[in-house]
């Protein structure tokens, strides 16, 4: 077929357009920027200068890519976004560069991007990682592989979502959600996504594992930090777990009655 563009479309001489692009009317591209092959972006699509999108994405009517960080200290550096392969980016999606000279906004690759959610400056979404009607995320949020954030879902600056853990539909965190968790309500810690896991091919014994770590560390009594950097596993999903609280700098969500008992809140940035 050929690429194609729409002759109301806006193409600036130095965006790179591969193989079969499809490019929609009203739409603009600012360069230098490169659309991959096979990508197909629908009318009135918005791609903002240093956009490297991989190849076979879609975008649909009104995304915005690339466009300047909504962050005070932006100044005007040259700064990325970074779009991998196999991507659905539903209508209204923002996605914004990153904010420092040199830094970069990620989206990995076969995630699903929902209508209205805001992907903010120096975000990372890695590979399958879904994102429900306008979920929200802050500067410097990181999603995990496979992660699900339901609709309307407010992520705070510089919080970390694991690998596989499922946000239920309006909650919002300020702490750190661990891998293969399901959190809800204000960052609070329920239990293991057990249908994320079996959908993933995790055998029926690594999922009783981690809903056993999770009982016992997690779940129950107060994080003890140094007791927990003491263990070791054979199995590599409790070692990811274990090394993802300890680097945690915002504090980990905590089940309902450790919330019940302390009005500690993590750390501003």
């Amino acid at each position: 077929m050929g690429t194609s563009v729409h002759p109301t479309a806006v193409v600036d001489r130095t965006v790179e357009l591969g193989d079969n692009v499809s490019i929609g009317p009203f739409c603009v591209l600012l360069g230098p920027s490169s659309i991959g092959e096979g990508s197909v972006l629908m009318e009135r699509v918005s791609v903002g200068p240093h956009v490297t999108m991989g190849r076979s994405n879609r975008l649909h009517p009104g995304a915005v890519v690339g466009h300047e960080p909504q962050d005070h200290g932006y100044k005007g550096a040259p700064t990325q976004t970074v779009i991998g392969d196999e991507n659905e980016i539903r209508e209204y999606v923002t996605i914004h560069r990153g904010t420092r000279e040199g830094s970069r906004t990620l989206v990995g690759s076969r995630t699903l991007l929902m209508s209205g959610s805001h992907v903010a400056h120096n975000c990372t979404v890695e590979d399958g990682a879904i994102l429900a009607n306008n979920v929200l995320l802050a500067g410097h949020v990181t999603v995990g592989a496979g992660a699900f954030l339901s609709g309307g879902v407010l992520v705070h600056q510089f919080v970390r979502i694991g690998r596989l853990a499922l946000l239920r539909g309006g909650s919002r965190t300020s702490r750190d959600v661990p891998p293969f968790a399901i959190m809800d309500g204000t960052h609070t810690l329920r239990t293991i996504n057990r249908v994320g896991l079996r959908r993933a091919g995790f055998s029926p014994a690594t999922i009783e594992a981690v809903e056993r770590f999770y009982r016992e560390w997690l779940l129950s009594a107060p994080l003890q930090r140094r007791a927990l950097e003491a263990l070791s596993f054979d199995l590599p999903e409790l070692t990811e777990i274990r090394d993802f609280v300890l680097e945690s700098r915002r504090g980990i969500c905590a089940p309902a009655r450790q919330r019940r008992s302390s009005r500690e809140e993590p750390p501003e940035e």
